[in-house]
């Protein structure tokens, strides 16, 4: 093989390999059962994040929490208000919400796509979301997050017990040095997980069963 295409092969192996290790998940946050990992992005600043809590608790509960949208001010980290725009079908809408921050920062909001599905094998359900920022016109006084996607996963591991895990990129908007995003990352999937974990596993939130859910 010429010395020539052994040191290509050799350099693009290398620059694979730092790839793949820049993209290992980190573990930056633990406690109450809840982890929270974040990992580099290419092409971004600002850092991916995964939580993953062990709730006590079916399938349908934990959906039924997720999907009743106007609640979330009442569990989501820094929501304050939250509304489905569209339900397209049993499984699929857009949802805008707003997040608040902290002054000087201004307010931000978002329009997310949702879709939701079920691996008829494993159980397994997934929320995939997405961020739609033009489905309705920006407001004043409030800056539109221009990039978000990520999703809910909902793992059965036994009868009435669920692994959930919350995964996320997203690109704030306006100006907000990508350091001070990156050092408070962790505290959205942080306690949206484990308010998440209380409501469900709280004898106040009685058992759900949908109908269009499978359980183990």
């Amino acid at each position: 093989m010429p010395v020539r295409k052994l040191c290509t092969i050799l350099f693009v192996s290398v620059l694979f390999a730092f790839e793949v290790c820049s993209q290992t998940w980190e573990l930056r946050k633990e406690g109450e059962g809840v982890k929270v990992y974040t990992r580099k992005v290419n092409g971004s600043d600002i850092q991916e994040f995964k939580g993953e809590v062990i709730a006590k608790s079916n399938l349908s509960s934990i959906l039924s929490v997720i999907d009743n949208v106007s609640d979330y001010p009442k569990w989501m980290y820094k929501c304050t208000y939250a509304e489905r725009l569209l339900k397209k079908n049993e499984s699929s809408g857009y949802t805008y919400s707003v997040l608040s921050q902290s002054w000087p920062v201004s307010d931000r909001d978002l329009c997310t796509f949702y879709n939701v599905s079920q691996d008829p094998e494993t159980k397994v359900i997934s929320i995939e979301i997405k961020c739609v920022r033009d489905y309705i016109p920006e407001k004043p006084g409030k800056v539109r997050i221009p990039k978000l996607k990520g999703s809910w996963q909902l793992i059965p591991l036994s009868k009435g017990v669920t692994k959930i895990v919350y995964q996320v990129h997203s690109e704030s908007g306006g100006y907000i040095p990508s350091s001070v995003v990156n050092s408070f990352i962790t505290d959205t999937p942080y306690y949206n997980l484990l308010n998440l974990k209380k409501i469900v596993e709280s004898p106040l939130c009685p058992k759900k069963v949908m109908e269009n859910v499978k359980e183990l």
